[in-house]
């Protein structure tokens, strides 16, 4: 076979392939759209519902060092979604189920290290607490202490988002048990109603199988 001829035969090869991963490619967004179109329109009647029951969370929800939340009020119940423009069509970026749980009274702490402080405040931003500090310090500037009060307000959050370009759906669960994030990553056949609705028993304190789902 002369230069020409293989150069041809790996031209073809690689257009072959091409091809195969477009179709792939589109197949797999076509999927995605489907699950989390599934998705929003549970959270969406979910969020409904629960504005009318105003549940209490069953949960109770540690800050480390510092004392905990419990029997928490729900006050806000949204689910939210924004799309993005690709290949020439309207398709899901991400989806959001919100839960916001009111506390009677806040959490107070003092700390006499400004690391300890930093710490703390950094963790509790990380998964959506609200805070103030107030600071003390010397004459010359050299941190004394800092007194943190935590506001009343735990929110749990699912967020879904979608990766067209590896055919997967990044799912984020912050503050559903106790404070804290976990990451999944999901093909679209495992984002349906009834992964939704496993995620809606343990927010809820019902028996679920949201380990088994999520595996």
């Amino acid at each position: 076979m002369g230069l020409l001829d293989d150069l041809k035969q790996q031209a073809e090869s690689v257009q072959t392939d091409d091809a195969e991963q477009r179709r792939v490619y589109l197949a797999n967004m076509g999927l995605i759209e489907a699950a989390m179109c599934s998705a929003m329109a549970y959270f969406y009647e979910l969020a409904n519902q629960l504005k009318v029951v105003k549940p209490v969370s069953p949960h109770v929800y540690r800050v480390w060092g510092v004392g905990e939340f419990t029997r928490l009020n729900m006050t806000l119940a949204a689910a939210n979604s924004r799309n993005k423009s690709l290949e020439g069509k309207d398709l899901p970026d991400y989806i959001e189920f919100i839960v916001e749980w009111q506390g009677a009274e806040p959490l107070r702490t003092i700390c006499s290290s400004q690391s300890a402080a930093k710490h703390l405040k950094e963790q509790l931003w990380q998964y959506g607490c609200k805070l103030e500090e107030k600071v003390q310090a010397a004459a010359d500037g050299k941190f004394i202490r800092a007194a943190i009060t935590i506001a009343p307000v735990v929110p749990t959050r699912f967020r879904f988002d979608a990766v067209y370009e590896t055919g997967k759906i990044r799912l984020n669960i912050r503050n559903l048990a106790n404070l804290g994030e976990d990451q999944h990553v999901l093909s679209p056949a495992q984002c349906t109603p009834a992964l939704c609705e496993e995620l809606a028993k343990a927010m809820l304190g019902k028996p679920h199988q949201l380990a088994e789902l999520l595996r």
